[in-house]
């Protein structure tokens, strides 16, 4: 396989791995804590960086699995680059870590959660838990291929519901996603756990479009 299809990197081309330190190093990370809709929300980098871009691309359609290394490293680079002050209420608190939810029909597709990866290497550096609060009832249209906002926020309307109620009572959560656009999809997710009890919904995203 590796002679037919060989591990390159999506930026430079070297072989035997899929993202290099330099590419991944070369990307621009983000400083700074946004509100989009409704959630206050970190971003590592910006999604119209050109390797950014490929690089998730290559891991959510190349079904690429090996690449989240590379991109949690990025997130992780990301967090210790910004102010001490907006560190600490990211992960004020020992916030629960939920990944967004995939439909059970496009998991199976993919063989596996792009957010929920992500979320267990970011746990993993800060000593947090990675919980599924949350399931995706709708397998609706994709969200990347919708241009208006209007219909991203129409299309996502009612997706998610909690099965843990218990376990999201009185917590601060971190969302995990791999990428924000309008934040649709956040604020949908955010929704359902504020109404199950969730204290403080912040997001945490690898890039933001």
């Amino acid at each position: 396989m590796d002679t037919v299809f060989p591990v390159r990197c999506v930026g430079c081309g070297l072989y035997d791995t899929y993202f290099c330190v330099s590419c991944a190093d070369s990307v621009k990370k983000r400083k700074d804590l946004e509100r989009v809709g409704a959630v206050i929300t970190f971003a590592a980098a910006d999604y119209n960086d050109r390797l950014m871009e490929k690089a998730l691309k290559t891991f959510k359609y190349d079904f690429v699995r090996d690449i989240a290394e590379p991109l949690a490293e990025i997130m992780r680079s990301s967090i210790e680059g910004i102010p001490d002050q907006i560190r600490s209420d990211i992960f004020n608190g020992g916030p629960l870590l939920v990944p967004v939810p995939l439909h059970k029909k496009r998991l199976n597709w993919r063989g596996f959660n792009q957010s929920e990866i992500l979320a267990e290497k970011i746990a993993g550096t800060y000593g947090l838990e990675v919980k599924n609060i949350l399931v995706r009832s709708k397998n609706q249209k994709h969200q990347a291929d919708i241009k208006d906002r209007e219909h991203r926020l129409n299309n996502i309307k009612d997706s998610f519901n909690c099965i843990d109620k218990e376990t999201l009572n009185g917590r601060n959560i971190i969302l995990v996603d791999d990428i924000c656009t309008t934040g649709a999809t956040l604020n949908e997710c955010a929704k359902v756990m504020a109404a199950n009890g969730a204290e403080k919904i912040k997001a945490l995203v690898v890039a933001r479009g």
